[in-house]
Parts: C-alpha cells; structure tokens; sequence
C-alpha cells in the first residue's frame, strides 16, 4: 500500500492574504459570540489553525467554532491544568484504563518541525471496547485528550521565539497489537468510532496535526486505509504516511524524523522511563472482560429516574415529531432508544438563546460533542451528539442523560 505523503517541514507564518482572512474571522467571531472568544484560543496561530484547515472557508470556519467552544465550555475542558483534572473526573479517568492516552506531553520535541511527538498504539480489543461504554464516554475521552493537545500547542506558542509558525503534533500511531480481521466490516461500531474521532479531529482541532506516520502495518492493512478514506477529507488524508514493517520501515521513519525523536520501539532511541506508560509512552492499557461491559439501562439508575414505559413510533421519510417535557433546575433527563434506520434525534430547550441543544444525527455529521452532562450554547446549527450505544449492525440505538444544570424550561424530544 501506498500513501502519498504530504510535506514535513514545520507549519509557515501567516501569508499576508493569511494574515487578511484570520482578521476577517476574528471580527466575525467577536460580533457573532455573546462572551466573545475565549482568550486562550484568540490568537493568531490558533485562528490561523481553523483557516488553514477549513482551506479558507470563513463560514464552515465560524460554524464549527462557534460549536466548538460552546461545548467545551460546556464539558468544562478549559485551563492549562487540564491534563491533572482529567484524572479526577468519573467521566474521563473510569475509561482511561481501557482507552489510554499518551503519556509524553510535549516534553519529546523537535525543532526542525517545530512539533512534539504523540504516540498511540491501535485497541487490540475494539470488539469489546464498544461493550465497555457509550459512544459518548469515547468521544468525552477523545475531546479531552484533543483539548490537552490544543493547550500545550497555545503553551509552546506562547513562549517560543519570533519568526517560528505554528506549533503542531507529529503521531506514530502503532497498528502492531491489532487484529486485522476485526476491523473489515465498514458498518462496524468500532469502526463508527473512528469516524466520529476523526471528524472531531478535522473540525475542532484542524492543522493541529502535521503528520500521521502508521507503523507496523498488518497484512491486508490496504483494506483498511480504503474504509479509512471513507471518512476522511482529502487534507486529512494527505497526513498520513504508512511505514513498512522491518528494517525498510525502520530506515523510511528516521530518514523523516530525528532519530532522538523515534521511539526505540520503532528504531530510535528514545525510551520512556515513567511508571505511568511503556517505553513508547502509552498508558498501560487493562484487558477488558465481561464484568467491565456496560450495564443496561444503568444511567437511569445512577441518576435516580424512572424509566418510562416504552412506546413504539413509526416514521415515513422526512417525518419528524416532538415530545415536550418540563424540567427544573437541577433535574436530569434519560432516554434510550431504537430504530431500524437512519434517523435524526435531538433534544433542545424553547428559550430564545437555546442554552442547552442535543442532536444524533445517525448520518456522519461535523457536530460531534458528546456528553452525559448538561451543555450550554448558542442558537443556530449547534448540534451535539448524546450517548448512544451501538449494538446490533441493523439497528440503530440510544442511551442517554442531560442534566439541565442551566435553568428551569421546557424540553422538546
């Protein structure tokens, strides 16, 4: 399999038409957002980020900000702290033995590149990772470790030198300990995962990314990079590099990247020693069995609510219905359920400002946020996913809370 790479050299200062179009955003962001930009995020770099990567595009760039920062304001990722914190919320920490992330930081750097290295090893259980949680603590996890990525970009940024452009992320990203079987079926959960993780990355996080480099690539690993192409744009393609096994792979890496920089695991020298991680800088993953499988129905006992007697709807195409309901502040709501087909669902408040918006699209849409926590935003085109869990291929189902944490309304469902 080839995989035409782009170019690897660090991300280059604005262009003065650059320089034109980030003012033309910034403006229409600030006139746009009640509060404003938030601070962290509006500077030239990070602005820059979002032009490059929406290839100009100033409106699809202010739609998926504006998305974007509601719901990180709403799932609390905000602050430089927020790597620690992440490991004293239920939501993120109970999943981490399972998913992992990167122990490194951006403590492994290179100047050339003016990036810090990001590690991931593939699950070698994604069968049984969808059992464990709800799509939404998967994405939960993924947003949060994308935000980490993001401050320690706005960080670097912040104190590096003049005449230096954007900061970015380099990923090896590990395929060695996957099955390749269990990742053919297109219509797969896991595989559903990875698309929803991968429009999170192309519209919230966009040029954070310099290169993808994918080592250790399984037979028949074509195949996946043809499902993988489903899903991704074409500027997001461009970012991958697949490196052949063996001594070949071990000589094409190092000739792109300092070999300081490479993990020995991948034929470089560098060697993580920190109890947290392997000698790559992977968390440790834990096997999951049967008893870390996701229990049924269990965010309405957690939550204390009583579920409904189920009701059965029948939808012709381009139906739609509505199911108002009152909360108050501080009251939770939950639902779950079936469908044998595509469907939108969304949940939103009648208020004029729409402070609290829930949407699941089954189709892949760009608006990907999703949390079991209260959300607030603005009105418009907000869409954020909710729980939901995939179960049998044909069918689609959902499971989900919203904690209505902004003020007493009235639900629509």
């Amino acid at each position: 399999m080839t995989v035409t790479p782009s170019g690897s050299a660090a991300a280059p200062l604005p262009s003065p038409l650059e320089a034109e179009v980030v003012s033309k955003f910034r403006n229409r962001l600030r006139r746009a957002m009640v509060d404003g930009i938030p601070p962290d995020l509006d500077t030239e770099f990070n602005l820059l980020r979002w032009i490059r990567g929406h290839n100009g595009d100033v409106k699809a760039a202010m739609t998926h900000f504006r998305n974007y920062s509601a719901s990180r304001d709403a799932s609390g990722f905000v602050g430089s702290d927020l790597f620690d914190r992440l490991h004293t919320r239920p939501d993120v920490s109970q999943y981490l033995p399972h998913l992992g992330y990167c122990t490194l930081n951006d403590s492994v750097w290179s100047p050339e590149h003016n990036a810090f290295l990001l590690v991931e090893r593939a699950w070698s259980q994604p069968k049984e990772l969808i059992k464990s949680m709800k799509t939404s603590d998967y994405l939960l996890h993924c947003f949060a470790f994308s935000e980490v990525l993001l401050q320690l970009i706005l960080k670097r940024e912040k104190c590096q030198s003049s005449g230096k452009g954007p900061v970015q992320v380099i990923v090896i990203f590990d395929l060695s300990l996957i099955n390749i079987t269990d990742y053919l079926n297109p219509v797969s959960g896991y595989l559903k995962l990875w698309q929803l993780r991968a429009e999170m990355w192309q519209y919230w996080y966009p040029d954070i990314i310099q290169r993808i480099f994918v080592v250790n690539p399984p037979r028949m690993s074509g195949i996946l990079w043809k499902l993988a192409r489903l899903f991704l744009n074409e500027r997001s393609c461009r970012l991958f590099e697949v490196i052949p096994a063996g001594k070949e792979g071990t000589r094409e890496l190092l000739k792109q990247l300092p070999k300081s920089f490479v993990p020995h695991d991948f034929g470089g020298d560098f060697v993580y020693n920190g109890s947290d991680g392997d000698s790559a800088g992977c968390s440790l993953r834990k096997k999951i069995t049967t008893a870390d499988h996701y229990k049924s129905l269990a965010h309405y006992k957690k939550k204390g609510v009583r579920r409904a007697k189920p009701t059965h709807k029948e939808l012709l195409p381009a139906e739609s219905f509505h199911i108002p309901i009152f909360l108050l502040e501080g009251q939770s709501l939950c639902w779950d359920f079936l469908s044998s087909g595509e469907l939108d669902f969304h949940v939103y408040t009648n208020d004029v400002s729409g402070r609290i918006r829930y949407g699941l699209p089954t189709t892949p849409s760009s608006h990907i946020q999703t949390t079991g926590r209260g959300h607030s935003g603005e009105s418009g085109d907000r869409r954020i996913r909710p729980p939901f869990l995939e179960s049998l291929p044909a069918v689609h189902s959902s499971v989900g809370l919203l904690d209505h944490t902004v003020r007493r309304g009235k639900i629509f469902v």
